[in-house]
């Protein structure tokens, strides 16, 4: 669905609401999705860290019409998309913000998770060996 036809929804919600709130509610919905096609666009270049917040950057960009895309050469962590300037910083980057701030605790939790299992430590000190340590004549290399 691309702007017109939001608006086109909108301007049937303001028709056809009950209250005054529900109204300007609409209305202002209408005039934000206005000031995004009168907007000049700029071109973003969003580099992020993880293939995996790249994904949630396209996500959000796609949930709200915008095309996001890449350069030759540049990293596959890179992202650019066309938005006017207020669009971006008033609803994709903090909706960006906060959704990677959870995809962030969410990995934590999981790698802290996962690596418990594989390495189990107990609450115990380390083990003191008494004496000299015997010689290695190879490095052993994995």
């Amino acid at each position: 669905m691309d702007i017109a036809d939001k608006i086109r929804k909108i301007e049937l919600l303001i028709a056809g609401a009950k209250s005054d709130g529900e109204r300007q509610a609409a209305e202002f919905a209408k005039q934000r999705l206005q000031e995004k096609l009168t907007a000049p666009l700029q071109e973003y270049t969003v580099r992020l860290h993880s293939r995996w917040e790249k994904k949630l950057f396209v996500a959000i960009c796609k949930k709200h019409g915008l095309h996001t895309y890449r350069y030759m050469r540049q990293k596959h962590t890179t992202s650019m998309v066309r938005v006017s300037k207020s669009f971006m910083e008033l609803v994709v980057w903090p909706e960006y913000k906060k959704y990677a701030k959870i995809l962030h605790k969410l990995t934590e939790e999981i790698s802290t998770d996962l690596i418990s299992q594989i390495h189990f430590v107990r609450d115990e000190d380390e083990t003191v060996i008494v004496g000299e340590l015997p010689e290695i004549s190879e490095a052993v290399i994995f």
